[in-house]
């Protein structure tokens, strides 16, 4: 949760303001879990544009596997 959510939720629930507490803890929650996606999202970018093809063996033939956009 961000300061300001956390800090404007107590106060929201300080005064019974019931229906701002839970925006301001919806709002929080959506920070960080979209902070985290954008984390995750940009690790697997980077893991997948550094990623060598893989190679299949079929016999004796070595054929190479592409990634295709």
């Amino acid at each position: 949760m961000s300061t300001e959510n956390t800090k404007n939720m107590i106060d929201a629930l300080d005064a019974g303001d019931t229906v701002s507490a839970e925006k301001e803890f919806k709002a929080a929650l959506a920070d960080k879990v979209g902070g985290e996606l954008d984390t995750k999202r940009k690790d697997l970018a980077g893991t997948i544009m550094t990623k060598e093809p893989e190679e299949k063996t079929d016999g004796d033939n070595t054929q190479s596997t592409e990634i295709d956009d």
